[in-house]
């Protein structure tokens, strides 16, 4: 199926979450809570362990599952691509705990997810949302040669159910394999 498992480098690794991370995932959540929420309307649905393990478990069929980022044992945040359907796109998505920002997890996890798209799955695009004021996902795409594509008035809805401005960036095939 997807399964994901690549190195990462410096003891870094992305891999697919499986049940029984579900104890992590939701610790790592419920202490990065309030400053995920900001962000993410997913948050308040994380509401204990086994949420998050009814939630990897509705992933496992799909072509590209959920994915951790582990930093030896300890999980660090999650890297996702998301297959849009018929138009051969994708989406990436991720998170670190506070602790983990700034050592280029996120940077090399979505390097490694674009590959993941591209090269296996035969995508045409990947995209990334990220809030306007969310600078951290802002900076990461344009590390990763995303071209800023247009603000999406009110498109994401944030924990509290609120509703921020976003900034749509896309990456084609040929920009990637130009890049690599």
């Amino acid at each position: 199926m997807g399964d994901v498992a690549v190195d990462l480098g410096g003891g870094a690794m992305l891999r697919s979450f499986v049940p029984d991370d579900a104890d992590a995932v939701y610790a790592l959540i419920d202490r990065n809570r309030v400053r995920l929420s900001r962000w993410f309307p997913w948050v308040d649905e994380a509401t204990d362990a086994s949420s998050q393990a009814s939630w990897i478990e509705s992933h496992r069929e799909e072509p590209c599952r959920p994915n951790g980022i582990w930093v030896g044992e300890e999980l660090a945040g999650a890297c996702d691509l998301w297959l849009l359907g018929r138009d051969d796109t994708g989406e990436v998505g991720f998170w670190l705990d506070e602790g983990f920002v700034g050592r280029g997890l996120v940077t090399r996890g979505v390097q490694a997810l674009f590959a993941i798209g591209f090269d296996r799955h035969g995508l045409h695009r990947t995209q990334l949302r990220a809030g306007v004021d969310n600078l951290r996902s802002r900076a990461v795409a344009k590390r990763l040669k995303m071209r800023e594509e247009g603000v999406l008035r009110g498109a994401g809805k944030v924990g509290g159910g609120l509703y921020v401005d976003l900034v749509m960036y896309g990456l084609l095939v040929d920009e990637w394999q130009i890049t690599r």
